[in-house]
């Protein structure tokens, strides 16, 4: 019994903590659902919720080369899974399906899922990455010399 409330308390502290994050997240969602995928404003409604839910993940980074492995991993994710894309899973698909396997509703799917983890992924983490990497940057680049004008009078 005492190890099912630790596991409540533990999932309270998350929701306390993370509440901002989950309220924005979760409005972002409704919106996204009402104006759909498809057009200029769906886009960007995507692009601001995946931005929130990597700023719930990175806001306890206080490094700029986390910011840095951010922006590399968002950049080479999406070539990785644009070359998947096209040179593995679409050669494939032509190899065991013959020519109209891009017509069947299985590569529909896979097609929407890809491509759409790679357009709303991308842009946000490259831009969280890029200016997490220089305000952090800044930032301990004052903490740095306000650390070096402190010590020879010291």
């Amino acid at each position: 019994m005492a190890n099912n409330r630790e596991r409540f308390s533990g999932l309270w502290r998350f929701l306390r903590i993370y509440r901002l994050y989950l309220i924005i997240l979760a409005g972002l969602a409704l919106c996204i659902i009402f104006a759909g995928l498809d057009n200029p404003t769906g886009i960007v409604l995507g692009w601001l919720a995946v931005t929130t839910f990597i700023l719930a993940l990175a806001r306890r980074w206080r490094r700029p080369l986390n910011f840095l492995i951010l922006l590399a991993a968002v950049f080479f994710g999406a070539i990785f899974l644009s070359a998947l894309y096209w040179e593995v899973a679409l050669r494939l698909a032509e190899w065991l399906g013959g020519p109209n396997a891009t017509d069947s509703f299985g590569w529909r799917v896979f097609h929407e899922v890809m491509s759409n983890i790679i357009l709303l992924v991308t842009p946000p983490g490259l831009f969280t990455g890029f200016f997490g990497f220089i305000v952090t940057g800044i930032a301990s680049l004052i903490t740095m010399l306000k650390k070096r004008r402190a010590e020879p009078g010291t």
